[in-house]
């Protein structure tokens, strides 16, 4: 067993209660996760207090003692604004007191230093902190950080001859540093900031590829995404499968919900993965009902028997569960497409698709019935026992089959089977 009161867990027990309380703002609100937030805040005040502490050392050994001693107070600033949000986990107050006192410390050192001329570009660390502002805060401070920037360096354009006239040249060696930090930190600030919004936008779009993908097939969502549309098409030929829980509303009449939503969760996963198996379509799930094609998006002359081993895996798979299933199947031609302009679904519609539903529902528990059309294509290589014919509203009588299993790979009799069971016939 580890000991909490060893280092790394008391280390990583401070950093975790830090990320709890942090309250992320509009700029890091994407970041979901909590550490990665305080990793940024912290290595962005602590980062800019480490550099403009040396850039404090320098001045001051160069005999620069306004420019040195403001830009010291500014890393002291960094150091409290950090402890502010170490001991808070407040992210903006710490975050806007940091840039109102950077934007001082702009000014103040660009005078000191006697404008562009003298200071090395140190007025451009503005460009650096405008960044930094969008991705604490958010747009709209970084916008209002940049407008003023943008203003006084306007202004400072004006004055650089009266700041320049008021002191002697500074060391060379001075503006040189300068120049090389300034381009320095901002090209490797700028970088980063670039990176991470350039890996953000490729995880956020992997996810939204991933979404999509979970409620459309691929091919149908490539479709969507270079038209905005996805135009109908006719399938001649398809399986469908429509399965359903035996039972299922008075067994969990005021059961308790999460355990009904876990167990159907547990049940539908599994035919989810079979039908990936099988290379069937996922339809929909409709309470305790699971629909699933054969043959869409992409034509396929097999369709019929995908979906028959499809259901009898389905159906082993079930037996040793909770629940007990009736499953129909009908083959037939389709309308397939997706509905709807917000939330996409792709579904398939058609007398076959009412046909296969009747399968299920005049089916028998623990059976899978399939209709006449769906026999003819598989009866060469799955087991089919003749049910007799069933009444089904709005269709008449409809001859049916119970599909059983596969055929042995050497039984060539029966293979034909018979053409149309006898009315009436069941199975002992």
């Amino acid at each position: 067993m580890n000991d909490l009161r060893s280092p790394r867990a008391s280390h990583d027990d401070i950093w975790g209660r830090l990320a709890a309380r942090t309250r992320p703002t509009a700029g890091i609100a994407t970041i979901e996760n909590p550490r990665a937030i305080v990793q940024l805040v912290s290595a962005t005040l602590l980062g800019s207090a480490l550099m403009t502490g040396f850039l404090a050392w320098f001045m001051l050994d160069r005999g620069e003692m306004d420019a040195g001693y403001w830009t010291l107070g500014l890393a002291a600033v960094y150091l409290v604004t950090f402890a502010w949000y170490f001991a808070t986990g407040q992210v903006v107050g710490p975050a806007v007191t940091a840039a109102v006192a950077s934007i001082a410390d702009l000014v103040v050192v660009h005078i000191a230093l006697g404008g562009y001329a003298y200071s090395g570009g140190h007025f451009a660390w503005g460009i650096a902190l405008v960044f930094a502002l969008v991705l604490l805060l958010g747009r709209r401070e970084g916008i209002v950080a940049a407008g003023f920037l943008v203003a006084t360096a306007i202004v400072f354009a004006f004055l650089e001859r009266d700041l320049a006239a008021r002191r002697l040249p500074p060391d060379p060696a001075l503006r040189a540093f300068l120049f090389a930090a300034v381009f320095i930190g901002n090209l490797v600030i700028l970088t980063a900031v670039l990176v991470y919004f350039l890996r953000r936008v490729g995880v956020e779009r992997a996810r939204a590829e991933a979404l999509l993908l979970n409620v459309l097939p691929a091919r149908v969502a490539a479709e969507l995404k270079e038209k905005g549309w996805v135009e109908p098409r006719r399938f001649d030929a398809i399986s469908v499968v429509f399965a359903d829980i035996v039972g299922f509303t008075q067994r969990y009449a005021g059961a308790d919900p999460q355990e009904m939503v876990d167990q159907l969760n547990e049940i539908f996963t599994h035919f989810d993965t079979l039908a990936a198996k099988y290379r069937c379509e996922k339809i929909r799930t409709i309470g305790d009902a699971y629909m699933v094609a054969a043959g869409v998006p992409i034509a396929r002359d097999d369709h019929a028997k995908a979906a028959a081993a499809l259901a009898l895996e389905m159906l082993d798979g079930a037996r040793n569960g909770p629940f007990m299933f009736r499953i129909g199947i009908n083959s037939g031609p389709v309308v397939a497409g997706v509905i709807g302009t917000t939330k996409f679904q792709y579904d398939v519609w058609g007398d076959t698709v009412n046909t296969a539903s009747r399968m299920e529902s005049h089916g028998v528990p623990g059976r899978i019935q399939i209709s006449e059309s769906t026999y003819r294509l598989v009866q060469d290589e799955f087991v089919c026992i003749p049910r007799g014919t069933i009444e089904v509203k709005g269709k008449g009588e409809l001859p049916t089959w119970f599909l059983v299993g596969r055929r042995p790979a050497d039984d060539e009799a029966g293979r034909a089977g018979p053409a149309r069971p006898a009315p009436g016939q069941l199975p002992e």
